[in-house]
Order: structure tokens, then C-alpha cells, then sequence
């Protein structure tokens, strides 16, 4: 691998992670257009590494809430330890994280289910996705949202958001996008919508990931070169950063629905280009 096909794959991996357009999507036409084989175990293990420097962009982003959840838990814990139970009611972290776990049920389930999609999909099923996508930026611009705020969520809230999660598992639908959209449409306010978002994607890359790396060791995969790989991930987790706080000023002036139209343009393209490759 090329210092620059490395930088093309990080930038893309950053950039689409978390702006609604579906990574997964992008990083697989890129591959191919660039003439490389999308089962190779490096490209696999490049991708790996990649969405753990766009994970470094959500830490640091949101790193206020993510070290209050870890006071949170080992508080819980001791909590439990010593028969005080967890206090849910009482403690706006705790509760988080209890909801971070149920909204990350149905994506686990629905891995399984469309485990074959995801893990080597066909160029016509990722513009299909994408098109879909499309359609739920759409949407999300008619939906007002409604006034709950993190504190104040339900885990049925939760739950239904991370129904929505599970689409994301599909390669074409965007993951940020379509939780965004849930969040919405559960009455989350919309910065509520965008920071239970993301603070989802946290166990959500982090269980792909330990998927992922248990694959790779038991096929002793090795990586594309150092350089690459350094040069892929600091430019993933730049790019990463950078959209997140770009996709933050856009939903707050309601523009989600600009990305459907490159979302339908990117998944015709996918699917013509199913046909002549």
C-alpha cells in the first residue's frame, strides 16, 4: 500500500464515519476503484486500525462525558460490591451507560443476522443502502424532534435509537445517520440526538473492533507497512475529529437532508460501477 492510497483510505474513513454517508459504504468503493481486494487480510487489518483512530476523535470530542462515565461504572461498582445498589435514579452516568448497553442490543443482533452483507457486500448492495440513507436524511428534516434532553431520557428512548443503530450494520446506511434519525424520531432534542449518537458509536467500534483483531490473530494477518499505517491513521483521526464538530453545527441549522443528494448520487454510482468492473 501507497503512502497515498494510506492517506486516500484515512480521509475517507474520517470523513464518512461520522458525516452521514456510511464509511463502511465508501471505504469498500474506494478499495475497488483503486484496484484492491477487499477480502485482502491487510486491507482488512489497515481498516481495523483505521476505525480505531476515528474512535480517538469521539474520545476526544466528547471526552467530559466519556471520563464521567468511567467514574460512573467503577462508583457502580463499588456501589454493588457493597449492597447500595446502582442508584440509577440518582446518577445522570450511570444511567448513561446502562443506556449505551441496551441501545447496543439490537446492532449486536442484527451483526449476526446480516453477518454475510456486511463482511463482503456486493457494489449494488452498498449503493442500494446508500439510496436508503438518502431517503432517512430525508426524513429527518421533517421531523422536529422533540425537547428530551440526556438527562431526562427513557431507556425505551434508548432502545428505539438503538433499533436505528442496528440499520447502520448494513454497509451503505450510515450509522451516525441513521441514529440521528432515531434519536429524532424518539423526541430527543437535537443535540441530544447528535451526542447519544456518537457516544454510541464508542461500544459499537469497539465491539467490531474486538471482533475484528480476534480474526486477524488467529490468521497472523499482517499490516500494509508502518508508514502507511501511521500516515492512514492520523490522517483518519484529523479528518474524524474535524467532522464531528462540522456535523454538529449542521444539524443544529437542520441541513442533514444536504448529504442525501450526494448519498443517491454516491449510490448510483455504486451500482453502475456493479456492472462494468
Amino acid at each position: 500500500m501507497s503512502l497515498l492510497e494510506a492517506f486516500i483510505l484515512g480521509l475517507i474513513q474520517g470523513i464518512s464515519e461520522f458525516l452521514p454517508i456510511s464509511s463502511s459504504g465508501h471505504l469498500s468503493i474506494a478499495g475497488r476503484l483503486m484496484g484492491m481486494d477487499p477480502e485482502a487480510d491487510s486491507l482488512l487489518s489497515f481498516n481495523i486500525l483505521l476505525h480505531v483512530a476515528t474512535l480517538a476523535a469521539v474520545f476526544i470530542v466528547y471526552r467530559k462525558d466519556i471520563w464521567e462515565m468511567i467514574k460512573a461504572f467503577f462508583s457502580m461498582c463499588g456501589d454493588l460490591f457493597t449492597g447500595k445498589g446502582l442508584k440509577l435514579k440518582e446518577y445522570t452516568y450511570r444511567r448513561l451507560i446502562v443506556m449505551l448497553i441496551i441501545a447496543t442490543i439490537p446492532a449486536t443482533v442484527a451483526a449476526f443476522l446480516f453477518g454475510d452483507i456486511i463482511e463482503n457486500p456486493a457494489l449494488w448492495q452498498i449503493g442500494t443502502f446508500l439510496i436508503i440513507t438518502a431517503v432517512l436524511l430525508f426524513i429527518s428534516e421533517k421531523l422536529a424532534g422533540g425537547n428530551t434532553q440526556l438527562e431526562k431520557m427513557s431507556y425505551k428512548q434508548a432502545l428505539g435509537t438503538g433499533c436505528f443503530q442496528a440499520l447502520g450494520t448494513l454497509p451503505g446506511i450510515s450509522r451516525s445517520g441513521s441514529t440521528i434519525v432515531g434519536g429524532l424520531f424518539c423526541k430527543l432534542d437535537k443535540k441530544t440526538a447528535v451526542r447519544f449518537s456518537f457516544l454510541m458509536s464508542i461500544p459499537a467500534i469497539l465491539g467490531a473492533l474486538l471482533l475484528d483483531v480476534k480474526d486477524m490473530m488467529s490468521t497472523n494477518t499482517a499490516l500494509p507497512g508502518i508508514l502507511p499505517v501511521f500516515v492512514g491513521m492520523i490522517t483518519a483521526a484529523v479528518s474524524g475529529y474535524l467532522s464531528i464538530k462540522f456535523l454538529l453545527r449542521l444539524v443544529e441549522k437542520s441541513k442533514l437532508s444536504y448529504f442525501s443528494y450526494y448519498c443517491i448520487a454516491a449510490g448510483v454510482f455504486a451500482i453502475v460501477l456493479n456492472f462494468t468492473i
